[in-house]
């Protein structure tokens, strides 16, 4: 006797093209699985992404640099509220996903020169993303820095504060984490040598891992016959910092880094 079963998923019912617009900062629920603060060096912060604040400017920069999210899942926004619905979508319902907007100062700041950090500009986005409060993991990801900010100072400090936020004992304001992983395409050698050079040990490579947006890379094509055959598949590139790594000699080495930029 074949049996009939009953399944009722429908997806999770899409956004409003405006949401949270004008939601009041004090007032947006940020909706992420550890507790959420600024991340400040003495040159950049980490300010976590709300869209009445940010949603506009980030538009703005992307539509100006869409060649920046050339690595990323997800196709350049289209509109305002292209970005608003990923910002909900991407990182606020999914409560392992905290997005930062990254502000730093001027590029033309005299060396020396101590600057207010109501005074910053936006340099770009980073998350701590996929985290996992029982298995105390968490990683930068959806790195994207605007192309006037490569090779200055802005990555190396914005993905050495997520370390620290990450690895760092309690006691030192850290989550204490296990592990603090990088993933990224196989295509994209200078993330890659990016989180080598930050003290990453590389640790393999997972095959066929995501189905990317249309005009997307990837480094396979898409299975024909079947639902998004046109679309390509991405392999992915690991490597991770441990806890006793990073205590042992990756933490001194970030910090190194961070203040020689």
């Amino acid at each position: 006797m074949s049996l009939t079963y009953t399944n009722n998923y429908s997806g999770p019912t899409p956004p409003p093209r405006d949401i949270h617009l004008t939601t009041k900062p004090e007032e947006y629920d940020i909706n992420y699985v550890f507790e959420v603060k600024e991340l400040k060096s003495d040159k950049v912060e980490l300010r976590p992404v709300i869209p009445s604040l940010h949603a506009q400017i980030i538009f703005d920069s992307y539509s100006k640099s869409p060649e920046v999210l050339r690595y990323l899942g997800f196709a350049p926004f289209k509109d305002l509220g292209d970005c608003l619905i990923w910002i909900e979508n991407t990182c606020r319902r999914a409560p392992d996903q905290l997005m930062h907007a990254i502000f730093t100062q001027p590029l033309n700041t005299p060396l020396g020169t101590k600057v207010d950090s109501k005074n910053y500009v936006f340099a770009g986005l980073i998350g701590m993303i996929a985290a996992n409060y029982q298995a105390m993991i968490a990683e930068p990801g959806y790195i994207m820095i605007l192309p006037e900010f490569h090779r200055t100072h802005v990555q190396t400090h914005a993905t050495g504060l997520l370390m620290h936020r990450i690895l760092d004992h309690p006691s030192k304001g850290g989550l204490g984490l296990r592990r603090c992983q990088w993933i990224t395409t196989t295509l994209n050698k200078p993330s890659q040598n990016a989180a080598l050079r930050l003290g990453y040990k590389f640790e393999g490579i997972l095959r066929c891992m995501r189905v990317l947006p249309p005009g997307k890379e990837g480094a396979r094509d898409g299975r024909q016959d079947v639902r998004q055959a046109d679309s390509k598949v991405r392999d992915d590139w690991y490597a991770s910092v441990t806890w006793y790594e990073w205590e042992e000699s990756v933490r001194e080495h970030v910090d190194k880094l961070m203040n020689r930029q």
